[in-house]
């Protein structure tokens, strides 16, 4: 049986990040990865955050700079013209096999073709997994932290016992094509019921020609299936203007993201769970990538150090939770509720909505869709908005009518 430090489940963003974390830091690690190739086949529509991807060293030709943010409702429309480069869209596979070249680079060996079916426990520790090999042959590796980054599954989570899993996902489907003629600076988020009913579509260009057009749903409050919508609005794509003259379909996608807000716990005895696996996408785009990064960054650092000092129970690896839920919690979970707001709206409400944001700052707009909620910058929304007082003011006497229950009956 082979032994490593640390053993990661997911060769995706979470999983890659951690694995350079944890080699840079001297930690032996292990990366399997079910899919035969990094990267492919792909999953995401690839829209983030250009700030994460200087962190992380990633070529600048591996993403595509954003300058316009369109807002597509039934019968309004917004455009937000980004004064500086904020956000972009990924070439998926190239920029996985950087994280991964770099991993190795770091000492992490990354091996393909290793489907995880369960985990390793002794005792009350996760001591490693079982895997079958491109051979269909069933292997055990020993670790002393095992790292679940295989997405929305949480496969050893779990099993191990960290959470329940979920029972909510956005489905997504896409197309990606080459399209001369599609307009490569701006990204175009389509709402509305006619094209993704609880959810929303999407036109990301990344370069090279190539746009992904897309529609998600949320499962859990709409039995749309996002594939026959998709083929509706690529029909229909054309009346928002976006063009697809000689355009040809190069890939097809399809993936899930979890819809169900943070994991109860991500963090056990010899065991931590990152990116998708600890339900931590933002909520408001269903966007991972970014707290992916992180999330796999602070984890393997904080395995490695756990190994330094021979101790790796929950205790010890609760500063990657603490750290994370500090930082991101309070985000994703007013991100939770908006979602799960935004799910039930229909036509009416969404013209409105897209009708109230025209006034918004376009920095803010993309800070929103990142579950980043700055206090001073809404502020002064709200001030340059007489519309929404009545409801801001209703919301506030029924915070307050609660608080006072809660406080005599306690």
């Amino acid at each position: 049986m082979e032994q490593f430090d640390i053993v990661i489940v997911g060769g995706g963003p979470a999983g890659l990040s951690a694995a350079y974390a944890a080699s840079k830091a001297g930690a032996s690690t292990l990366v399997l990865e079910r899919k035969m190739e990094i990267g492919k086949p792909v999953h995401t529509s690839g829209g983030t955050y250009i700030q994460v991807m200087r962190e992380t060293g990633v070529p600048d030709e591996y993403y595509h700079v954003i300058k316009t943010i369109r807002f597509s409702a039934p019968n309004e429309e917004a455009i937000f013209k980004l004064r500086k480069p904020i956000t972009c869209v990924i070439d998926v596979t190239a920029t996985y096999k950087y994280l991964a070249e770099r991993a190795g680079k770091a000492g992490a060996i990354i091996r393909t073709g290793a489907t995880v079916f369960e985990p390793q426990i002794k005792g009350e520790f996760v001591t490693g997994c079982g895997y079958k090999d491109s051979d269909d042959r069933a292997r055990f590796v020993k670790a002393k932290v095992t790292i679940d980054a295989s997405g929305h599954n949480a496969i050893i989570a779990k099993k191990a016992g960290l959470h329940h899993g979920f029972r909510r996902f956005g489905v997504g489907a896409e197309y990606e094509y080459n399209a001369p003629y599609c307009r490569q600076n701006e990204a175009v988020i389509v709402v509305g019921n006619r094209y993704a009913p609880a959810g929303y579509g999407w036109v990301f260009p990344w370069g090279k020609q190539r746009v992904r057009i897309g529609v998600g749903i949320l499962n859990a409050d709409s039995t749309a299936n996002p594939r026959d919508h998709l083929d509706l609005f690529v029909s229909e794509v054309h009346k928002i203007g976006v063009d697809l003259t000689d355009a040809t379909i190069v890939e097809s996608h399809f993936g899930l993201v979890p819809s169900d807000g943070l994991a109860s716990s991500f963090v056990g005895n010899g065991i931590m769970a990152v990116g998708d696996a600890a339900g931590q996408p933002s909520q408001i785009a269903g966007e991972g990538i970014r707290l992916a990064i992180i999330a796999g960054q602070v984890a393997g650092e904080t395995g490695a150090k756990a190994i330094q000092k021979g101790v790796w129970d929950k205790n010890i690896l609760l500063p990657y939770e603490n750290q994370f839920r500090n930082q991101f919690s309070r985000q994703l979970k007013v991100g939770y509720f908006i979602n799960q707001r935004m799910a039930q709206w229909d036509n009416d409400v969404w013209d409105k909505r897209v009708r109230r944001i025209k006034k918004m700052d376009p920095e803010l707009v993309a800070d929103l869709l990142q579950s980043k909620f700055s206090f001073f910058p809404l502020l002064m929304f709200a001030i340059k908005t007489p519309s929404i007082w009545p409801g801001a003011f209703r919301r506030m006497v029924k915070y307050i009518i609660k608080g006072v229950a809660k406080a005599f009956n306690s």
